[in-house]
Protein backbone atom coordinates (compact mmCIF):
# COMPACT_ATOMS: atom_id res chain seq x y z
CA UNK A 1 0.00 0.00 0.00
CA UNK A 2 1.41 3.59 -0.61
CA UNK A 3 2.21 6.07 1.80
CA UNK A 4 1.29 8.75 -0.26
CA UNK A 5 -2.62 10.03 0.74
CA UNK A 6 -2.96 12.60 -1.50
CA UNK A 7 -1.55 13.93 -4.95
CA UNK A 8 -2.03 17.43 -5.49
CA UNK A 9 -1.21 18.38 -8.80
CA UNK A 10 -1.35 21.31 -11.42
CA UNK A 11 -2.79 21.15 -14.92
CA UNK A 12 -1.50 22.99 -17.65
CA UNK A 13 1.59 21.85 -18.34
CA UNK A 14 1.79 19.06 -15.95
CA UNK A 15 -1.27 16.72 -17.10
CA UNK A 16 -2.09 17.95 -19.96
CA UNK A 17 -0.50 20.06 -22.46
CA UNK A 18 -1.47 23.06 -24.39
CA UNK A 19 -3.89 21.03 -26.48
CA UNK A 20 -5.76 20.49 -23.77
CA UNK A 21 -6.56 17.07 -24.56
CA UNK A 22 -5.52 13.95 -21.79
CA UNK A 23 -3.58 11.35 -23.39
CA UNK A 24 -4.57 7.98 -23.17
CA UNK A 25 -1.94 7.27 -20.27
CA UNK A 26 -2.71 10.01 -18.61
CA UNK A 27 -6.35 9.09 -18.34
CA UNK A 28 -5.33 5.27 -17.56
CA UNK A 29 -3.28 6.41 -14.56
CA UNK A 30 -5.81 8.55 -13.24
CA UNK A 31 -7.78 5.92 -13.09
CA UNK A 32 -5.32 3.87 -11.35
CA UNK A 33 -5.62 6.81 -8.58
CA UNK A 34 -9.07 7.23 -8.19
CA UNK A 35 -9.38 3.41 -7.64
CA UNK A 36 -6.76 3.21 -4.82
CA UNK A 37 -6.55 4.39 -1.31
CA UNK A 38 -5.11 8.29 -2.29
CA UNK A 39 -6.83 11.12 -2.87
CA UNK A 40 -6.36 13.44 -6.23
CA UNK A 41 -6.74 17.18 -6.32
CA UNK A 42 -6.31 19.32 -9.06
CA UNK A 43 -4.79 22.73 -8.09
CA UNK A 44 -5.12 25.13 -10.86
CA UNK A 45 -4.78 28.93 -11.61
CA UNK A 46 -8.25 28.63 -13.88
CA UNK A 47 -11.36 30.01 -12.37
CA UNK A 48 -13.68 27.21 -10.47
CA UNK A 49 -16.11 26.29 -13.84
CA UNK A 50 -12.82 25.86 -15.49
CA UNK A 51 -11.14 23.54 -12.63
CA UNK A 52 -14.70 22.29 -12.28
CA UNK A 53 -15.01 20.97 -15.77
CA UNK A 54 -11.52 19.40 -16.04
CA UNK A 55 -12.60 17.37 -12.11
CA UNK A 56 -15.71 15.94 -14.23
CA UNK A 57 -13.93 15.24 -16.79
CA UNK A 58 -11.36 12.98 -14.97
CA UNK A 59 -14.36 11.77 -12.75
CA UNK A 60 -12.89 13.49 -9.25
CA UNK A 61 -15.00 14.04 -6.15
CA UNK A 62 -12.29 15.74 -4.65
CA UNK A 63 -12.88 19.55 -3.83
CA UNK A 64 -10.78 21.48 -6.46
CA UNK A 65 -8.28 24.31 -5.78
CA UNK A 66 -8.48 27.55 -8.00
CA UNK A 67 -7.66 30.51 -8.59
CA UNK A 68 -3.98 30.23 -7.70
CA UNK A 69 -5.22 28.99 -4.45
CA UNK A 70 -7.84 31.50 -3.64
CA UNK A 71 -10.47 29.31 -3.64
CA UNK A 72 -10.98 25.71 -2.37
CA UNK A 73 -14.41 24.80 -3.47
CA UNK A 74 -16.25 21.45 -3.40
CA UNK A 75 -19.63 21.59 -5.85
CA UNK A 76 -21.47 24.70 -3.82
CA UNK A 77 -19.61 24.44 -0.82
CA UNK A 78 -16.76 26.75 -0.19
CA UNK A 79 -13.98 25.26 2.13
CA UNK A 80 -11.58 28.17 2.14
CA UNK A 81 -11.27 31.26 0.51
CA UNK A 82 -9.07 34.75 0.27
CA UNK A 83 -10.07 36.86 -2.18
CA UNK A 84 -8.44 39.90 -2.99
CA UNK A 85 -9.40 43.62 -1.32
CA UNK A 86 -11.26 45.74 -3.55
CA UNK A 87 -9.21 48.93 -2.61
CA UNK A 88 -5.92 46.53 -4.21
CA UNK A 89 -7.92 45.54 -7.05
CA UNK A 90 -9.15 48.83 -8.22
CA UNK A 91 -5.49 50.08 -8.28
CA UNK A 92 -4.06 46.76 -9.71
CA UNK A 93 -6.45 47.62 -12.62
CA UNK A 94 -5.72 51.58 -12.86
CA UNK A 95 -2.25 50.41 -12.95
CA UNK A 96 -2.11 48.04 -15.72
CA UNK A 97 -4.78 49.99 -17.80
CA UNK A 98 -1.96 52.94 -17.69
CA UNK A 99 0.51 50.24 -18.77
CA UNK A 100 -1.77 49.37 -21.80
CA UNK A 101 -1.54 45.29 -20.52
CA UNK A 102 -4.14 43.34 -20.79
CA UNK A 103 -6.37 42.63 -17.86
CA UNK A 104 -8.42 39.69 -16.98
CA UNK A 105 -10.47 40.23 -13.84
CA UNK A 106 -12.32 36.92 -12.45
CA UNK A 107 -15.21 38.63 -9.98
CA UNK A 108 -17.78 36.61 -8.48
CA UNK A 109 -17.56 33.71 -10.00
CA UNK A 110 -17.37 35.42 -13.52
CA UNK A 111 -14.45 36.57 -15.57
CA UNK A 112 -14.35 39.84 -17.41
CA UNK A 113 -12.31 41.69 -19.31
CA UNK A 114 -13.28 45.48 -20.48
CA UNK A 115 -10.45 45.43 -23.36
CA UNK A 116 -12.17 42.52 -25.75
CA UNK A 117 -9.22 41.28 -27.60
CA UNK A 118 -10.72 38.24 -29.38
CA UNK A 119 -7.63 37.10 -29.80
CA UNK A 120 -6.15 36.49 -26.82
CA UNK A 121 -9.58 35.51 -25.46
CA UNK A 122 -10.05 32.90 -27.67
CA UNK A 123 -6.30 31.71 -26.78
CA UNK A 124 -7.08 31.61 -23.39
CA UNK A 125 -10.63 30.59 -23.25
CA UNK A 126 -9.96 27.51 -25.91
CA UNK A 127 -10.29 24.17 -23.79
CA UNK A 128 -10.70 25.48 -20.37
CA UNK A 129 -14.08 24.88 -19.77
CA UNK A 130 -14.40 28.86 -19.36
CA UNK A 131 -16.06 31.81 -20.93
CA UNK A 132 -16.05 35.72 -20.47
CA UNK A 133 -18.09 38.69 -20.51
CA UNK A 134 -16.98 41.87 -21.62
CA UNK A 135 -17.71 45.48 -20.36
CA UNK A 136 -17.01 49.44 -21.35
CA UNK A 137 -14.83 49.66 -18.22
CA UNK A 138 -14.37 47.63 -14.93
CA UNK A 139 -14.96 51.25 -13.05
CA UNK A 140 -18.87 50.54 -13.69
CA UNK A 141 -17.86 46.63 -12.14
CA UNK A 142 -18.69 46.34 -8.17
CA UNK A 143 -16.47 44.09 -7.14
CA UNK A 144 -16.84 40.86 -4.94
CA UNK A 145 -15.17 38.14 -4.58
CA UNK A 146 -12.30 39.17 -6.83
CA UNK A 147 -10.25 35.71 -6.54
CA UNK A 148 -7.49 36.78 -8.89
CA UNK A 149 -6.54 39.14 -11.62
CA UNK A 150 -4.53 38.18 -14.90
CA UNK A 151 -2.27 40.11 -16.82
CA UNK A 152 -1.56 38.83 -20.17
CA UNK A 153 1.80 39.71 -22.18
CA UNK A 154 2.83 38.19 -24.76
CA UNK A 155 6.62 39.51 -24.80
CA UNK A 156 9.36 37.86 -22.66
CA UNK A 157 11.05 41.01 -22.04
CA UNK A 158 7.99 43.01 -21.24
CA UNK A 159 7.11 40.20 -18.66
CA UNK A 160 9.81 39.80 -17.00
CA UNK A 161 10.22 44.30 -16.84
CA UNK A 162 5.92 44.07 -15.52
CA UNK A 163 6.60 41.17 -12.67
CA UNK A 164 9.62 42.56 -11.64
CA UNK A 165 7.72 46.42 -10.96
CA UNK A 166 4.50 44.77 -9.66
CA UNK A 167 6.32 42.85 -7.04
CA UNK A 168 7.81 45.68 -5.86
CA UNK A 169 4.74 47.89 -6.01
CA UNK A 170 3.14 45.40 -3.84
CA UNK A 171 5.33 43.91 -1.62
CA UNK A 172 3.56 42.07 1.32
CA UNK A 173 -0.17 43.38 -0.42
CA UNK A 174 -0.10 40.92 -3.28
CA UNK A 175 1.00 37.87 -4.46
CA UNK A 176 2.84 38.09 -7.88
CA UNK A 177 3.61 35.11 -10.12
CA UNK A 178 4.16 33.15 -13.01
CA UNK A 179 2.07 30.61 -14.29
CA UNK A 180 2.60 30.66 -17.89
CA UNK A 181 4.87 32.35 -20.28
CA UNK A 182 2.33 34.63 -20.84
CA UNK A 183 0.26 34.81 -17.73
CA UNK A 184 1.16 36.97 -14.51
CA UNK A 185 -1.28 35.94 -11.62
CA UNK A 186 -2.38 38.64 -9.10
CA UNK A 187 -3.67 37.02 -5.86
CA UNK A 188 -4.06 37.81 -2.19
CA UNK A 189 -0.80 36.60 -0.13
CA UNK A 190 -3.01 34.16 1.48
CA UNK A 191 -4.04 32.50 -1.90
CA UNK A 192 -1.49 30.67 -2.98
CA UNK A 193 -1.68 26.72 -3.82
CA UNK A 194 0.70 26.32 -0.91
CA UNK A 195 -1.84 27.89 1.36
CA UNK A 196 -4.77 25.40 -0.22
CA UNK A 197 -2.81 22.63 0.20
CA UNK A 198 -2.01 23.16 3.98
CA UNK A 199 -5.91 23.69 4.35
CA UNK A 200 -6.49 20.20 2.98
CA UNK A 201 -3.59 18.66 4.40
CA UNK A 202 -5.34 19.95 8.42
CA UNK A 203 -8.86 19.17 6.82
CA UNK A 204 -7.97 15.71 6.18
CA UNK A 205 -5.25 14.80 8.88
CA UNK A 206 -2.72 14.16 6.24
CA UNK A 207 1.05 14.63 6.96
CA UNK A 208 3.12 16.38 4.58
CA UNK A 209 5.14 13.33 3.85
CA UNK A 210 1.82 11.62 2.85
CA UNK A 211 1.67 14.17 0.21
CA UNK A 212 2.68 13.89 -3.16
CA UNK A 213 2.79 17.35 -5.34
CA UNK A 214 3.71 18.21 -8.96
CA UNK A 215 3.75 20.82 -11.34
CA UNK A 216 5.12 22.82 -13.65
CA UNK A 217 5.23 26.77 -12.81
CA UNK A 218 6.52 29.17 -10.19
CA UNK A 219 2.95 29.35 -8.87
CA UNK A 220 3.08 25.88 -8.18
CA UNK A 221 6.80 26.76 -5.78
CA UNK A 222 4.78 26.93 -2.29
CA UNK A 223 2.48 24.03 -3.27
CA UNK A 224 5.52 22.07 -4.14
CA UNK A 225 7.19 23.18 -0.75
CA UNK A 226 4.48 22.22 1.56
CA UNK A 227 4.34 18.54 -0.36
CA UNK A 228 6.32 15.82 0.78
CA UNK A 229 7.84 14.21 -2.35
CA UNK A 230 7.79 17.24 -5.02
CA UNK A 231 7.82 16.77 -8.52
CA UNK A 232 8.89 19.22 -11.17
CA UNK A 233 7.86 18.73 -14.71
CA UNK A 234 10.56 18.41 -17.39
CA UNK A 235 9.19 21.53 -18.94
CA UNK A 236 9.02 23.29 -15.30
CA UNK A 237 10.65 26.51 -14.53
CA UNK A 238 14.53 26.70 -12.86
CA UNK A 239 13.09 27.94 -9.92
CA UNK A 240 10.69 25.09 -9.59
CA UNK A 241 13.21 22.45 -10.61
CA UNK A 242 15.44 24.18 -7.71
CA UNK A 243 13.50 22.09 -5.01
CA UNK A 244 12.36 19.57 -6.61
CA UNK A 245 13.30 15.62 -5.15
CA UNK A 246 12.33 14.43 -8.69
CA UNK A 247 12.65 15.64 -12.22
CA UNK A 248 10.35 14.21 -14.68
CA UNK A 249 9.87 14.01 -18.18
CA UNK A 250 7.80 16.56 -19.86
CA UNK A 251 4.06 16.86 -19.73
CA UNK A 252 4.18 15.96 -24.20
CA UNK A 253 6.24 12.64 -22.42
CA UNK A 254 3.20 12.05 -20.09
CA UNK A 255 6.13 12.57 -17.26
CA UNK A 256 4.65 12.68 -14.20
CA UNK A 257 3.15 9.14 -15.33
CA UNK A 258 6.45 7.38 -14.37
CA UNK A 259 6.16 9.48 -10.82
CA UNK A 260 2.84 8.63 -10.26
CA UNK A 261 3.42 5.02 -10.96
CA UNK A 262 6.52 4.80 -8.55
CA UNK A 263 5.31 6.56 -5.85
CA UNK A 264 1.39 6.14 -5.76
CA UNK A 265 0.88 2.88 -7.21
CA UNK A 266 3.99 1.19 -6.46
CA UNK A 267 4.42 -0.06 -9.70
Amino acid sequence: MSRIKLWITDIDGTIVDETNIFSKRMLEVIEKVKNSDTKMVVATGRMFDGAKGVADYLGLETPVVCYQGALVRQGDKILHQAPVKPELARDVIETLRNLKIHTNLYNNGELIVEDDNKDIMRDYCQGRYTTYRAVESFDNTELKNVYKLLAIVYDEEKMQSLIKYMTERYEGRLCIVRSHRYYMEITDPDATKGAALNFLKDYWGIKKEEILASGDQDNDFEMLKNAGIKIAMGNASPKLKEIADCICPTVKEDGVCDMIERYVLCE
